[in-house]
């Protein structure tokens, strides 16, 4: 992957121009490769290196000549360091053409102002002007350093740019390539900084102009393909099976990473009321049966938990009716697939007890529920290693059968072999690699609400992929660096850091974890919604370690002023095509304020903008009177903060201003907006017959019944923002009252005519 102003692109294919008169034969590595880089004195430095020592670096230096002729000769890994350095070319050329436009034309600033002419019409020149600036902005948007399929490529618009042999301009580069450690100490990543050295010219050709900020820099992922080989020391993490799931290779593999993990949680930290109540006792081959933890030696209940889909027709679980029969003993035959693949897996890294929900929480039993829901967090965390059946539609599909899909990758696999001797052949390979992003939709567990907590909470995993298998061992990740903190962020290391609630070690950091948290959490989908606020409680339970604030209904008390002005994007179908919105559950889930109202992705913008405005301007000016006075919320169950709720009244002081709702009604006028409707005044004066002006728009938080066209809407004003230069805009809740105290959130609005709130008196109102 080529790092380039602080993104990840694919490199770019270097051209290869062969000339067959001369064209040596091929050479995989070429000989630059084995004598000067990949040699058995890398291996020893490598595996002399301290643990201690997060990284590990060597250096070549390889001319431009030699490096077009290894090319030529077929070298697999020069080539992967050729498309870097012609990706950076290209990308330069690309940018310096791009940052000759306007980024933001003037247009988008001043439309109905300086652009206007006396007739109250922007000019043909400016419109045919500003169009031609948004599509070269547009152009570099999409473009692309990838050209495997130049008549499909983003950036073909680009006509001036052609592929050409960038490789026979004068060059001599200086290859560091630094060896980064990732989980148990291997090292998982190699990185790659290609430097010019400096021009003896005042006019460096392309090339040699590819050195301080300029210089290329690549990544990838390292593996070794067999690290049972003789001799060969415990470098690099081992390159699984792409074929079935439950291979004997990947068996083996996460068997012996199980019996090298230093250590396993530590499950007599816990309290006896703390630890779940009952486990699967699996050491029997024949049969297996439930267990109750109280008549277990705390020192014996090591477990492994399993996190899947349910799916609609799970029917083997632990009910009042079936709990005798299931401690006496039942056949693995009689368990859904995916439970009787948990067994195997459990067995085979060693573990006797496997936790799972569908047999370890009485499903008929609202006490028994009550009192494990509230251990969610401490199981999964004290768990030895949580199995993840991230390719299983549902409970009776399984996952070890599953064939792992062949992998798209965007450096593809370069062998290089090892030798610990000059003389000797190579015992095994090391792999070179960068995948493609992981597609989250095709593991059918990332849809779902309560396995993402299960997967984030977990110390240690076992992920049975689509790309295969995979473990996360969030204990031994090295401390975040930059771009580069433990699993790259195509992987499913969720969400975006190997120990994630590591990062919360300030109560802003915690924000910011919980606001990202409640974006990824509240696109998943939930069997039923009265589950919203239980399915994500053991995430905020951890967080709220370090939060140290009040827990209102998925809000946090010290942030409510902030953190309440969230909003729905408008959701698309990508299959049909067609933007969705749901009704809110018909029991009360949460106060209309909270987010976990609504069944739909919520965005928050706050957050990002608090500094700086979207298009560059200033941020948040003002927040306009609006304050948080006290808020308050009944929960089921008294003793468990970060449960449901029963209600809640948020009670604010802000500006208060009607419109009149008026929605998109025609399907793709609808499709080209953002928003689901516009906010209208009636015109104090009649301009050219228009009786009525529209002041800003909207989106909403459900379908309404109530929220129909030509309905007033009262709009609560929480802050002022520029978010383009020399524009002012008014941001806040939609709301409709309930009764003549009270009011209920239907959706987020944006007005840019601050002026009809500068005439509103702050007022004191209940939101419910």
């Amino acid at each position: 992957m080529l790092h380039y102003m602080g993104t990840r692109q694919p490199p770019r294919q270097y051209p290869v121009y062969e000339e067959p008169s001369t064209a040596p034969a091929a050479t995989d590595p070429c000989n630059t490769c084995l004598t000067r880089v990949w040699t058995p004195k890398l291996y020893l430095t490598l595996s002399n290196t301290s643990p201690e020592d997060e990284a590990a670096s060597c250096s070549y230096i390889v001319t431009s000549h030699e490096l077009r002729e290894s090319v030529q000769q077929g070298c697999k890994f020069c080539r992967t360091i050729a498309d870097g350095i012609h990706g950076r070319v290209f990308l330069d050329e690309l940018y310096e053409r791009w940052n000759k436009t306007d980024s933001y034309p003037e247009s988008l600033v001043s439309a109905g102002k300086e652009g206007a002419t006396r007739e109250g019409h922007a000019s043909l020149e400016d419109n045919a002007s500003d169009q031609a600036e948004a599509g070269a902005e547009d152009d570099w948007n999409g473009a692309s350093a990838f050209n495997e399929e130049m008549e499909e490529d983003a950036t073909g618009g680009w006509e001036t740019w052609q592929d050409r042999d960038t490789l026979t301009e004068v060059c001599k580069f200086q290859i560091k390539l630094s060896f980064e450690r990732g989980e148990g100490e291997l090292f998982t990543f190699m990185n790659a900084y290609v430097e010019a050295d400096a021009a003896d010219t005042n006019e460096p050709n392309e090339l040699q102009k590819l050195c301080g900020e300029k210089a290329v820099e690549l990544r990838y992922h390292i593996n070794i393909d067999d690290n049972q080989a003789e001799d060969a020391p415990h470098l690099f993490p081992p390159r699984t099976s792409n074929s079935i799931l439950g291979s004997e290779t990947n068996m083996s593999i996460i068997e012996r990473w199980m019996q090298k993990l230093p250590s396993l949680p530590n499950v007599s930290n816990i309290s006896a009321l703390q630890a779940p109540a009952r486990l699967i006792d699996v050491q029997n081959h024949h049969e297996l049966r439930i267990v109750e933890t109280s008549s277990l030696q705390r020192s014996d209940q090591n477990f492994a938990a399993l996190s899947y889909v349910w799916g609609t027709n799970q029917t083997f679980v632990l009910l009042n009716t079936t709990k005798d029969l299931l401690a006496t003993g039942f056949h693995v035959e009689q368990l859904p697939r995916t439970i009787q693949d948990a067994v195997t897996v459990t067995r085979r890294v060693g573990l006797r007890y496997l936790w799972v929900d569908a047999l370890c929480i009485m499903q008929d039993s609202n006490e028994d529920k009550a009192r494990e829901l509230p251990k969610m967090r401490l199981i999964y965390k004290c768990a030895a290693v949580t199995v993840v059946a991230a390719v299983a539609k549902s409970a009776t599909e399984g996952f070890l059968h599953h064939m792992q899909d062949q992998i798209a990758y965007l450096i593809k696999p370069v062998s290089i072999p090892y030798r610990v001797q000059d003389s000797s052949d190579a015992q095994t390979n090391v792999i070179l690699s960068y995948p493609a992003d992981y597609k989250r939709s095709k593991d059918p567990i990332n849809d779902r609400a309560w396995t993402f907590q299960e997967l984030l909470l977990s110390t240690r995993a076992i992920l049975f992929s689509y790309r295969g298998v995979q473990t996360i061992d969030r204990i031994n990740i090295p401390s975040a660096d930059g771009m580069t903190s433990g699993k790259d962020p195509q992987l499913p290391s969720l969400p975006w850091s190997g120990q994630m609630f590591s990062l919360a070690t300030n109560p802003e950091n915690a924000r910011q974890i919980w606001l990202a948290t409640r974006g990824e959490y509240s696109r998943r989908n939930l069997s039923f919604q009265g589950d919203k606020l239980l399915a994500i409680a053991a995430v905020a339970e951890e967080l709220g370690q370090k939060y140290k604030s009040k827990y209102l209904a998925g809000m946090w008390e010290r942030d409510l002023a902030m953190d309440i002005q969230w909003s729905c994007p408008r959701d698309q179908n990508i299959s049909e095509g067609d933007f969705i919105r749901r009704p809110r559950a018909e029991v009360c889930v949460a106060p209309s304020w909270s987010w976990a109202s609504v069944d739909a992705s919520v965005e928050d913008f706050v957050h990002v903008w608090e500094e700086e405005g979207e298009k560059g301007g200033e941020g948040i000016k003002d927040s306009l009177g609006f304050e948080v006075i006290s808020c308050e919320v009944e929960l089921v169950d008294p003793d468990f903060e970060y449960g449901a709720v029963k209600s809640g009244i948020l009670v604010v002081k802000g500006r208060l201003c009607s419109f009149i709702w008026r929605p998109h009604e025609d399907d793709d006028f609808h499709k080209a907006f953002e928003s689901d409707g516009f906010l209208a005044r009636a015109a104090e004066t009649d301009i050219q017959d228009c009786t009525e002006l529209k002041y800003g728009e909207a989106t909403i938080d459900a379908l309404d019944p109530e929220l129909q066209d030509d309905v007033e809407v009262v709009c609560l004003a929480t802050r002022l923002i520029e978010n383009v230069p020399g524009r002012d805009d008014v941001e806040g809740l939609m709301l409709l009252p309930v009764n003549e105290e009270k009011y209920r959130r239907v959706g987020f609005f944006k007005i840019n005519s601050p002026i009809v709130f500068e005439k509103c008196e702050v007022e004191k109102i209940s939101i419910v």
